[in-house]
């Protein structure tokens, strides 16, 4: 898939910001391009917000013992936004053209599979870290 110099420049950018720990640098900016071409920004935005909860839910289940208290509502949290992050996915990459990014996406976020799941996982973080850059970009906006 062809990724435009505008789409390259905001991956760059944010791959800097993260010092280079971007997941799914390719994906991202796939789902980028996609957004932007075919006018999916409301989609896009949507999914960067549910990813955001994906990652945040994540991160709090990661640090929490399965005896917890709460963890039962964390996990139906978590399940319950993948199932809302793939939804987002899907609505965008069915405007591909290109055969190969569809069969990429089918087999690594689209299956019902533990690997999948993890991939949306990676996926999630680095529209987690778009969101922090959107945030951090708005926060500057309103000091000056």
């Amino acid at each position: 898939m062809y990724i435009s110099d505008d789409t390259n420049a905001v991956v760059n950018f944010l791959n800097d910001f993260t010092n280079g720990n971007l997941r799914k640098l390719n994906d991202f900016a796939a789902i980028i391009e996609l957004s932007a071409t075919f006018n999916g920004i409301d989609v896009l935005n949507r999914l960067i917000f549910t990813s955001k909860i994906v990652w945040n839910v994540y991160l709090k289940i990661k640090r929490i013992t399965p005896t917890e208290e709460g963890i039962n509502l964390l996990e139906s949290e978590m399940e319950r936004s993948i199932i809302e992050m793939l939804q987002y996915l899907k609505v965008i990459i069915e405007k591909a053209d290109d055969d190969d990014l569809i069969i990429r996406f089918n087999d690594v976020y689209f299956q019902n599979s533990r690997g999948s799941i993890l991939n949306l996982i990676d996926l999630a973080h680095d529209f987690a870290k778009f969101k922090d850059l959107q945030m951090l970009s708005k926060q500057n906006r309103k000091s000056v």
